[in-house]
């Protein structure tokens, strides 16, 4: 599968498609950082190459893009969760509205099981974006031990970790070795989330997705290609409140 190297220095592997009624050669990025190449019959793939490389800071940019505008919430939505799972780590958690005198939300958990949301909790908003700092300190207490625990494991070494509250990508890992986990993660199925932390711990070795990377996260996830398809319908296990 050919690669194109972005500005930032990651490689993008990206398929090529012939199209028999195009008449020029077309990019189409999905959200999942797949990169696909439709080109007229009889376009050279030294031609398709050069007009991709042309294209490097557009690519990079609409990746950037994905990292900030992805699945949005309902727009409106008045509720505030009374209820919620973590099937990640198995874990439910009831929440518990407190008005106090204070102008600003809070979200804390005061026993386990038990989220409280105090403070001017009127504005259904203000609560979920309580709750969204909570669940990203709970990702950190979390997510960074568990891909610590990963790299022991397979001998993929990462530089740090950080959490963050992405709209499109579950997890993303930079040439320096840095990776970043979406908190997002904890509303998955524990099997879904150690394939996105293999997913980037692979990245450190090859910072692409070519034959050589695939054949790397299989080797500590024999049923990636499962896995993957899984995760393609996983945004909908997220509740609308999370969305940042």
């Amino acid at each position: 599968m050919p690669e194109v190297q972005l500005p930032d220095g990651q490689r993008l592997a990206y398929r090529v498609r012939t199209s028999s009624r195009g008449k020029s050669v077309r990019l189409r990025l999905n959200v999942y950082g797949a990169l696909v190449v439709t080109a007229p019959r009889g376009v050279s793939g030294e031609d398709v190459a050069t007009l991709v490389a042309e294209n490097r800071d557009w690519i990079l940019g609409h990746l950037r893009k994905f990292e900030r505008v992805g699945p949005l919430p309902a727009q409106g939505d008045t509720s505030r969760p009374e209820v919620f799972d973590l099937p990640a780590i198995d874990e439910h958690w009831g929440v518990e509205y407190r008005q106090t005198r204070g102008k600003t939300v809070c979200a804390r958990s005061d026993r386990a099981g038990r989220v409280v949301v105090a403070g001017a909790i009127g504005e259904a908003e203000r609560c979920h974006e309580a709750l969204r700092r909570w669940l990203a300190r709970r990702a950190v207490e979390v997510l960074g031990p568990w891909l610590e625990a990963l790299s022991a494991e397979t001998g993929l070494r990462f530089k740090r970790v950080t959490i963050k509250n992405q709209r499109t990508r579950w997890g993303s890992c930079s040439v320096s070795g840095v990776i970043s986990l979406n908190c997002k993660l904890l509303f998955l199925p524990g099997d879904l989330v150690r394939h996105v932390l293999i997913h980037e711990l692979c990245h450190t070795v090859e910072h692409n997705h070519s034959h050589r990377f695939k054949a790397l996260v299989s080797r500590y996830e024999p049923e990636t290609d499962l896995l993957r398809n899984r995760l393609r319908d996983a945004w909908r296990l997220i509740p609308a409140w999370a969305h940042a």
